[in-house]
C-alpha cells in the first residue's frame, strides 16, 4: 500500500508517522517551502518570530507521549509564561493548562517529526484523479500546478484547509457537505523586531474587544535569543475576517497603535515590522469529528476538531488508523 498525504503540517506529519510505524508506504506533499504549517517561524536578520501557533497544550495520553519524547530530544520545552488577560481594562491572570513551545523556535518540533519522511515541498496540487476501470477502484494520481503528475497511490489523506480542499474533492466524496460547511478564520500576525529586549511585566497578554487579541514577548520563550526584542501580535479573529482584504498598511497601523498603547512602548518606529496574513488560521465552524472518510480518500486536519496543535495531531492519527 502507498498513501499520499497532502500537507506537511502537524496533522500530515502525525498521519505519516503512524502509517510508517505499521509498514505502510507514505509520501507527503506541501505547497510551502518548509514543513510545519502554522507551527512556523519567520526569520529576519537577528530576529526570529513564531508568527503562527504561539504555544500548545497537552491532554491526550498518546499526544503527551509524543511530546514527552520531543522534550527528551530537546526540541520542545515547557513555557512557564507570565500570562495576563485583559477584558475592558480589567487585568487578571490568564490561567489554563501548562504551555509548551518548540525550541529554539516553534518549527523545531515539526522539523523533528519530519526527519526521515519522504517529503516533496513546493508542490501545489491542482487536481486529483482516480483511474477506475470496470467498476473497480484504481490508483490515485496527483496533478500539480506546473502540470506534472505523480500517481500510483492506493489512497489519499488530505490535511488541507477546507477551502483549499473543496475543489480537489472526488465527485462522489460523501462528506462534501461537511467540508463545505467547515469555515476558518483569517488572522493577521504582526512581527515587531527591536534592538533590545523589553519586559512589560508579562510574557503574554490576551485581550478582549480590541482589533488585536494577543501579544507575545517572543524572546521570553525558552531557547530564544535574548539580545534583541521580538514581539508577535495577532489580530482578533472576526476583525481579521472583516478586514482580510483591507489595505495592509492600514491594518499594520491599527495593530501597531493598539499594541503600543497596551505595552506602553511606541512601536511604529521599530527597526523591523512585518505583517503576515494567515488566510486559514483557526476554526470557525467544524465537523467535530477526527476525520472524514470516503472511498479511499480521507479529509483531516485541525479544522476537523476545532483547531489547535493537539487537535491536528489527533486528526492525523485518526486518518492514519483508517488504514488499520
Amino acid at each position: 500500500m502507498k498513501i499520499a498525504i497532502l500537507g506537511c503540517g502537524v496533522a500530515g506529519l502525525s498521519a505519516a508517522h503512524d502509517l510508517r510505524a505499521r509498514g505502510i508506504g507514505v509520501k507527503l506533499f506541501d505547497k510551502s517551502r518548509g514543513v510545519g504549517g502554522r507551527m512556523s517561524t519567520r526569520y529576519a536578520g537577528d530576529w526570529e518570530f513564531d508568527h503562527g501557533a504561539q504555544f500548545f497544550t497537552v491532554q491526550d495520553p498518546e499526544f503527551k507521549a509524543a511530546i514527552d519524547e520531543a522534550v527528551s530530544a530537546g526540541v520542545v520545552a515547557p513555557w512557564p509564561a507570565k500570562a495576563l488577560y485583559m477584558n475592558d481594562g480589567q487585568v487578571s491572570e490568564d490561567t489554563g493548562r501548562a504551555r509548551y513551545v518548540g525550541q529554539p523556535r516553534m518549527n523545531a518540533l515539526p522539523k523533528y517529526w519530519a526527519s526521515g519522511l519522504d517529503i516533496e515541498l513546493g508542490r501545489r496540487v491542482n487536481a486529483i484523479t482516480r483511474n477506475d476501470r470496470g467498476g473497480v477502484a484504481g490508483d490515485w494520481t496527483l496533478v500539480f500546478e506546473d502540470g506534472s503528475e505523480t500517481g500510483g497511490f492506493n489512497s489519499i489523506i488530505s490535511t488541507l484547509p477546507p477551502a483549499q480542499l473543496q475543489p480537489l474533492l472526488p465527485a462522489n466524496f460523501q462528506y462534501r457537505h461537511a467540508v463545505t460547511a467547515a469555515k476558518m478564520h483569517a488572522c493577521f500576525a504582526l512581527m515587531v523586531g527591536l534592538d533590545n529586549p523589553i519586559d512589560p511585566g508579562w510574557d503574554t497578554l490576551r485581550v478582549k474587544n480590541l482589533p488585536i487579541n494577543w501579544i507575545a514577548i517572543n524572546h521570553a520563550k525558552p531557547g530564544r535569543a535574548r539580545d534583541v526584542g521580538t514581539l508577535v501580535i495577532h489580530a482578533e479573529a472576526d476583525w481579521s475576517d472583516k478586514y482580510a482584504e483591507a489595505d495592509r498598511d492600514w491594518v499594520q497601523e491599527v495593530m501597531l497603535d493598539t499594541a503600543s498603547a497596551l505595552i506602553g512602548v511606541p512601536l511604529a518606529g521599530a527597526p523591523h515590522v512585518t505583517l503576515h496574513r494567515w488566510l486559514y488560521a483557526s476554526s470557525k465552524t467544524s465537523p467535530g469529528v477526527p476525520c472524514l472518510v470516503g472511498d479511499g480518500f480521507v479529509a483531516a486536519g485541525d479544522w476537523c476538531l476545532g483547531g489547535r496543535v493537539q487537535g491536528a495531531w489527533l486528526s492525523g492519527r485518526a486518518a492514519a488508523r483508517v488504514f488499520a
